[in-house]
Formats: C-alpha cells, structure tokens, sequence
C-alpha cells in the first residue's frame, strides 16, 4: 500500500514536471518563431516630403513642381516594369508633390505629421493624472517606497507569524505535506520535485 502510494505521487510530480518543461518549451519556440519573423524587418524609414522630392524644405512652388514631374516621369510604374517598389516610390512621391504644394497639407504635416490633420489615435495609461504630474513626483515615489518596502512586507510577516509552528518553527501545514511525500523508500530523483 505504501509503495503503491509512492509511485503515485511519483508519478504525479513526474507528470508536473513533464508538463512545465513541455510548456516552458512551446513557450520558447514561441519566442524564436518571433524573433526569426521579425529580425528581417527592416526599420521604418521616416517621411520626409522635401527629401523624397529632393530639394529644400522652404523651395519655392516652381522648383516643387519642376522636381515632381522629372521624379514622376522617371518613377512611374509604367517605365519601370521591373521594379517591384515603383508603385510605392510613386505613391510617395506623390504624396510628398501633395504636402508640399497644398498650403493647409503643408502646415498640418508640421503640427502632427499627417496632412490630413491630426490622427485620433492616442495611446496612455490608465493612471490618475496626479502620478504623471511632475508636481507630485517626489512624493508618488516615497508612497510607492513605504508601501513596496514597509507595509507589503509587514503583511506577509504578520501573516506567516499567525501560523502554527511546531517543533523547530516548521509550519504543521509544511511538515504535515511533507510527510505525506516523503518516506524511507523514497529516491533520489524525487527531491527536487517535492522541493519545488
């Protein structure tokens, strides 16, 4: 009866072990599947109308409009058949002709990056605004210092101190789980999963 008892919780820990190291495992072929997905990405390259047009920030509407045609005439999808990027450099380059002969283009791409004014899109945390303000700084650090160093810590104390102890300060609950898992006949190799 105490064998069969062993190997079942033998077993058992057996059976743990193998699940965690199988679910540690999917969870780091996860991680490489990403890694090797995004580690050929290239880095986004920032927008810069003036730049894709290749002449100043402040050139006049006559310069825009003479580099636009030539960058239009060479890019254009239809003379560079073989190019798979010419119909997103031509998009671009469009797009750049647009922001800078459109007066209000040209300014909302200033203030928010887009000319078409600004994006509704704005990412925060949910945190009181009290957190956030530097006005308060200092004294939402010693908060969260008295409370990470001092209360939490004196709960767990004055939890774990509430426990029955027994002979050597042992917890009954830890040398009562313990007895149960451990017995003369017990192996080596069963150790570390009754310690963990």
């Amino acid at each position: 009866m105490l064998a069969r008892k062993a190997l079942y919780r033998w077993a058992f820990i057996t059976k743990a072990y193998i699940t965690k190291v199988l679910i540690l495992s999917i969870f780091w072929c996860m991680c490489l599947e990403s890694y090797l997905r995004v580690k050929d990405v290239e880095p986004l390259q920032g927008f810069v109308p003036n730049e894709i047009l290749g002449i100043a920030a402040d050139a006049p509407l006559s310069k825009v409009k003479k580099a636009y045609r030539r960058l239009s005439r060479e890019k254009h999808p239809d003379k560079n058949p073989d190019n798979p990027h010419a119909v997103t450099e031509f998009i671009q380059i469009t797009k750049a002709y647009t922001i800078m002969t459109d007066p209000v283009a040209k300014d909302n791409f200033a203030k928010y990056g887009n000319p078409e004014g600004y994006g509704h899109f704005h990412v925060s945390i949910a945190l009181p605004k009290v957190i956030s303000d530097p006005e308060y700084q200092i004294a939402v650090l010693v908060i969260f210092f008295v409370v990470v160093t001092l209360i939490i810590p004196y709960f767990f104390y004055n939890y774990f101190s509430q426990e029955e102890k027994d002979i050597g300060k042992v917890s009954t609950k830890n040398r009562e789980l313990f007895g149960d898992l451990i017995d003369e006949n017990m192996s080596v190799a069963v150790i570390p999963g009754i310690l963990g």
